[in-house]
């Protein structure tokens, strides 16, 4: 206690001199506050600044190196694309030298100081370098797969990826493709993958709808059609009928069938429009353009045939063999989870038109990635050439100077397994409803084990496919984190990016490391 009261008497006594030292140290600790806040935003600045110019020096030099001016302005562009307004402090200019196969760069920028203006200072200038050297080249032809599930709208992860995925592009395809090419193919994959036009050659063709000429307004109505084809106890789905509209886009048993007419089981058409013209029958199992099922909800549903493909199931279902010997598997979508408007793209040359489809890609459904893995396989594959135009046409597996590589990407869970067409009744959490599911388990198992053996099959020794693998703000989702690891070449092929800068350095790293350039400083 003695101790106490004689402290309490000591800052009793002195309270003004306390005051007065209070008072002169006040400013020194807040410039000296102030300095190390403009310090560290310097740094920062040159830091972002520096790898910036690291990618627009990659970029650039995939160009004819006479070119000055259009390097520069390459330069400009990407450095203002990777720089934006707000970042801290703001890029000024550049200079780009070329000497022999070497790009040298210098970059400026400004920071306008929070606390050093006080002092009289009103702007602080940064400058980075880089130079890149074109080392002995390579042919490339690279599959990017890319998650566009629905998840990715969240956050503007899917502005991120396309940012990032067209930082790659500009990087790995060569502008002048003489003495080596590089191609890109895209797959954009999410509930399936989307061929598009390519969907009748490696699915299957579906049968031809049989045209109707009559139906009458009877209980139960009958409906003509020459030469029909279907049983008693067959489904049919009818489409297009102009009149009796009441009997379009359903699904209905066939009864008392002759060679040219039947009976809709049960439908009494009394009260229906009068037939005028016109309309369409099709056949409703599994292969045709409508599929009758039974759904996990334990009710019938009629879902369409798609352009989207499902897994490959049988002998081959994790090789490359072509799908002129095993088709892949067809894709029936119901309207809450649908076939994603995002199209495949064959491997390519054209930087620009490929950056175009990056721009035009649409986040939605859930995540098939077994699937979007397997296509990754089958764009670098010589026995599915044959099905793209001859210029994306891939070169035999371990041919002399040549690069066949998958960059895979994914923000999340692989959920989206299939039976007979239609996502499994146990598929996982996010692989939407269970009225779209179908009320049989998967015909391979889970999506985590099909890609893991789609992976596998793509790193064995017959194909030596190289495999760059990121996780995108992953980190909820250890699944799908431990699933890029495995995929992954090595651990030197695998990253993690928690936002959008992260991913751009990511696509970037990969980039440099597929190119035939060297960041010498």
């Amino acid at each position: 206690m003695a101790l106490f009261d004689t402290l309490k008497k000591y800052i009793r006594t002195n309270k003004g001199v306390a005051a007065v030292w209070f008072g002169l140290t006040i400013p020194v600790v807040v410039s000296s506050v102030g300095l190390s806040v403009d310090v560290g935003q310097t740094y920062l600045m040159r830091e972002r600044l520096s790898q910036a110019l690291d990618a627009a020096a990659l970029a650039a030099a995939t160009m004819s190196l006479d070119d000055a001016d259009a390097i520069e302005d390459k330069v400009n562009d990407f450095i203002t694309a990777n720089y934006p307004e707000d970042k801290v402090g703001f890029y000024t200019r550049v200079e780009v030298e070329s000497v022999g196969d070497t790009l040298q760069l210098q970059a400026w920028a400004e920071l306008n100081p929070a606390f050093m203006g006080i002092m009289g200072v009103d702007k602080i200038d940064v400058s980075v370098t880089s130079e890149v050297t074109r080392v002995a080249g390579a042919n490339i032809e690279l599959a990017l797969v890319l998650d566009i599930s629905n998840s990715m709208n969240n956050l503007e992860k899917i502005v991120d990826l396309k940012d990032a995925a067209k930082d790659l592009i500009d990087i790995v395809v060569y502008d002048n493709q003489e003495d080596y090419y590089s191609k890109v193919a895209i797959v954009p994959y999410s509930m399936a993958v989307n061929v598009g036009s390519y969907a009748a050659q490696v699915r299957g063709t579906v049968p031809d709808a049989k045209t109707i000429t009559g139906a009458t307004r009877a209980n139960p109505v009958v409906v003509t059609s020459a030469a029909h084809g279907y049983n008693n106890g067959d489904r049919v789905y009818i489409t297009g009928i102009r009149g009796m509209t009441q009997i379009n886009n359903r699904t209905f048993t066939v009864a008392n069938r002759t060679t040219n007419t039947f009976q809709l089981s049960g439908v009494d058409g009394r009260n229906y429009n009068a037939y005028t013209n016109t309309g369409s029958l099709w056949c409703t199992t599994a292969g045709c353009q409508y599929y009758y099922f039974i759904n996990a909800n334990n009710n019938a549903v009629t879902f369409p045939n798609s352009t989207c493909v499902s897994e490959r199931v049988g002998a081959n279902q994790y090789t490359d063999a072509a799908p002129s010997t095993t088709l892949v598997g067809r894709n029936y979508a119901g309207t809450s989870n649908p076939c994603t408007t995002s199209q495949i793209v064959p491997l390519s040359s054209d930087k620009e038109g490929l950056k175009a489809q990056i721009d035009a890609l649409v986040a939605s459904g859930s995540t098939g990635g077994q699937v979007g893995v397997g296509w990754g396989m089958y764009m670098l594959s010589p026995t599915w050439g044959y099905l793209w135009p001859e210029a994306s046409r891939p070169a035999a597996y371990k041919s002399e100077e040549l690069h066949k590589i998958m960059v895979l990407m994914t923000d999340g869970e692989y959920n989206s397994p299939y039976c007979n067409g239609v996502i499994a009744r146990n598929a996982t959490t996010g692989s939407g409803s269970a009225a779209d599911h179908s009320n049989c388990d998967a015909s391979n198992g889970n999506s985590y084990a099909q890609a893991r053996l789609m992976c596998d099959a793509m790193k064995a020794d017959d194909k030596k496919i190289e495999i760059y693998a990121i996780g995108f703000r992953v980190a909820e989702y250890p699944d799908g984190e431990s699933l890029m690891e495995y995929c992954a070449s090595d651990e030197e092929h695998f990253f993690t990016a928690d936002d959008g800068d992260e991913l751009r350095e990511a696509f970037q790293s990969i980039a440099k490391n597929v190119s035939a350039l060297f960041l010498s400083r």
